[in-house]
């Protein structure tokens, strides 16, 4: 090869090289180009949270209380009370439930009587009331009761199935006492009878060694006149009649005996006057109908199942109050 034609080559060569380079980097761009283009395309999907979300925390004195939820399973809500790093309670998780330190809403009635700090029993001393509230076919309502000072303590648990959890529970009837919870006694709900048409006595409940017990004293009412007593009874009878005109013979319990038969009866009983109850039972009782002495076996042994009947049973040893005079002239 002449020596003018050597630098040709040299030249060719370079050139060779830079085009391979060149097309290697352009190759190498747009790989990367790709692969962030893919990355950005699906990104990493975000990690759930592995364990319970701290909903409020509430400071009561020296008193931390914590809500929490946690979205595994039921989706369960639960609180914590902490005074500084030692633990006082926890309560056990309450599917779809709303918590909330006080009553249920700001504007709740009862929220003036569970205020944190508010003297529940009537000894001077705080106290922090927690409710919860989970909806459902058997809704129920809960208030979790503990005295802070001078010593952490529960107080006890009330559970209300059923009731309206709008209504007012807490009441103050007595002064320089403690508060009294008023609830429904849901045992006879659907005893031979539609869960709406099912009486449900109010009861009054106050603390009172070392538990919330039937304040029997409040639940003592005046005795029913005997006038007024038959014309109840006379009115419950021509119903229970109406109810059995097709077949007047019918043996309890397939006979058709109203739920206002017992729910005057559970009046009677619930304030103090079980004797009036069976009075009233024997007065009411249609002359066609048999079985009536069963009706009154199977009404005792349901009545027995209420959570306050010993409670219950204490109000007919109360002295009757006496009743209040009718104006003249009304």
């Amino acid at each position: 090869m002449t020596e003018s034609k050597r630098p040709f080559f040299r030249i060719a060569r370079a050139i060779g090289r830079a085009s391979i380079l060149l097309v290697a980097a352009i190759l190498l761009a747009s790989a990367t180009a790709y692969a962030r283009q893919r990355h950005h395309a699906h990104p990493a999907a975000t990690p759930r949270p592995s364990g319970p979300t701290l909903e409020s925390e509430t400071q009561v004195l020296a008193y931390d209380v914590s809500i929490y939820r946690d979205d595994r399973g039921c989706g369960g809500a639960y609180f914590e009370i902490k005074r500084g790093y030692h633990l006082e309670y926890t309560s056990r998780p309450i599917c779809d439930a709303a918590l909330r330190v006080g009553a249920l809403a700001p504007d709740d009635p009862d929220e003036k009587f569970l205020a944190p700090g508010r003297d529940l029993t009537g000894d001077g001393h705080p106290a922090l009331v927690v409710t919860g509230y989970s909806g459902g076919a058997d809704c129920c309502l809960t208030f979790y009761m503990f005295e802070l000072e001078p010593k952490f303590r529960s107080l006890g648990k009330i559970q209300l199935h059923e009731d309206d959890h709008q209504s007012p529970h807490f009441v103050r009837l007595k002064p320089n006492d403690g508060v009294q919870i008023v609830l429904h006694d849901w045992t006879f709900a659907g005893w031979h009878s539609d869960f709406a048409e099912s009486p449900a006595p109010l009861v009054i409940l106050e603390y009172r060694d070392g538990g919330w017990r039937v304040a029997d004293d409040l639940m003592r009412q005046p005795e029913t006149s005997p006038e007024i007593l038959q014309s109840k009874a006379n009115n419950t009878r021509v119903d229970a009649m109406a109810a059995n005109y097709d077949d007047p013979y019918r043996v309890w319990p397939d006979a058709k005996i109203p739920s206002e038969f017992w729910a005057d009866m559970l009046s009677l009983i619930y304030s103090g006057h079980p004797d009036l109850a069976w009075q009233f039972a024997d007065l009411a009782w249609p002359a066609r109908i048999r079985g009536k002495n069963r009706f009154l076996a199977d009404f005792r042994a349901q009545l027995a199942r209420s959570p306050y009947w010993e409670g219950i049973k204490a109000i007919a040893a109360r002295p009757s109050p006496t009743p209040t005079p009718t104006p003249a002239g009304s």
